[in-house]
């Protein structure tokens, strides 16, 4: 089942207030990390999206934070997050001293590692969730325009095109279920990262690229206004049961627009079972910060204040701006429903992406 973030977001800052105000007194006021180091793990190298995800908040939680601690950003990179994932899971203690930066990778090795894997997010206590949307485009040597899906659409069928990515088994996935749903030929590279493949694109050697909102703001919108890229489609928005327009991108179609529009019908079946799971995953939970398992109640109700304090400073919102991309905030329990809601995989999407990933990719899963 599907939430809509913003409406129970809304409600919980009312019951909130309320407890606050009137029954009893804030137990935050007793958590105090007055001398205290509080680490943050990261589970990608320096410079990935993770990581400047948790580097923005850092110098705020120092600020804002009882007693005013010490942040620690520790990198753990390794097996497609699972090596600091797995420390997180292992080594964090409940004490409010270790957190977690998670991205979309987190649930994807989590529901398709297979025995690496050591943590579950779904125990996880969160303390902010970050929904961050994606939008595709392509180099116009392809005949996109940009004017018409359709025509868009059927011009890239026309032909073979080129896709760089890091891995299949990631982030990258939801692209890649797009790109079969719609029927398109692509030959997809492995191995490369963002920045290298945003300049393969800008010089017509790849032909299709994406970007969550954050990248597509500062990268792929300016090379759209140089004429070096079409956009195509975003990925979509959650609400409710619904996928609507990105917020952010209401000119743009969404996938299963896309999709209608292509083919005369509305996407079903598993392949949109597994990708609207991949909306939760890399929409709605792009980017995440988490306590671990066991974590009481008052400690995470005091980060989840910080993180609100956070957002409401003017100094702070002026920065995150770029990197949040103007989304509403999801906060505490109404973030451990989204985290819950991402990996809540259909048995049928399950086995059909298991297959996916086989014949397309030779990826076993």
């Amino acid at each position: 089942m599907m939430i809509n973030p913003v409406k129970s977001l809304k409600i919980l800052s009312g019951a909130a207030f309320i407890a606050s105000a009137v029954i009893v007194p804030s137990p935050v006021q007793a958590v105090d990390f007055k001398g205290k180091k509080i680490e943050i793990i990261v589970p990608s190298k320096e410079g990935s999206g993770s990581d400047t995800y948790v580097r923005l908040f850092a110098p705020y939680m120092e600020k804002f934070l009882p007693g005013n601690p010490a942040i620690l950003v520790r990198n753990v990179p390794g097996g497609a997050l699972v090596k600091g994932s797995n420390r997180f899971e292992q080594r964090a203690k409940p004490d409010g001293l270790t957190l977690l930066s998670m991205s979309t990778s987190t649930f994807v090795s989590f529901l398709f590692g297979g025995k690496k894997i050591e943590y579950d997010p779904r125990g996880w206590r969160a303390v902010m969730v970050s929904p961050l949307g994606t939008a595709v485009y392509a180099h116009p040597k392809t005949g996109a325009k940009g004017k018409d899906i359709v025509a868009d659409l059927k011009a890239l069928k026309k032909s073979e095109l080129i896709f760089g990515a890091k891995a299949a088994l990631a982030g990258e996935s939801r692209i890649l279920i797009m790109y079969e749903m719609l029927g398109l030929n692509v030959k997809s590279i492995f191995g490369v990262e963002k920045g290298v493949s945003r300049k393969a694109m800008m010089r017509g050697e790849f032909t299709l690229g994406y970007d969550s909102m954050s990248g597509y703001i500062k990268h792929a919108k300016p090379m759209i206004e140089r004429g070096e890229a079409v956009p195509l489609f975003s990925m979509g928005y959650a609400e409710g049961d619904k996928i609507v327009r990105d917020p952010l991108l209401k000119d743009l179609p969404h996938f299963a627009e896309a999709y209608e529009k292509l083919t005369g019908k509305k996407p079903e079946g598993p392949a949109w079972d597994t990708l609207k799971n991949f909306i939760f995953m890399a929409v709605s939970a792009s980017k995440s910060i988490v306590l671990p398992k066991g974590t009481p109640q008052e400690i995470v109700d005091i980060y989840v204040k910080v993180f609100k304090d956070m957002n409401n400073d003017p100094a702070f919102a002026k920065l995150a701006k770029k990197q949040l991309g103007g989304y509403p905030q999801i906060y505490g329990a109404d973030g451990d429903a989204v985290i819950r809601n991402a990996v809540n995989f259909k048995p049928e999407a399950r086995a059909w992406f298991k297959a996916f990933m086989k014949r397309k990719y030779d990826v076993n899963i």
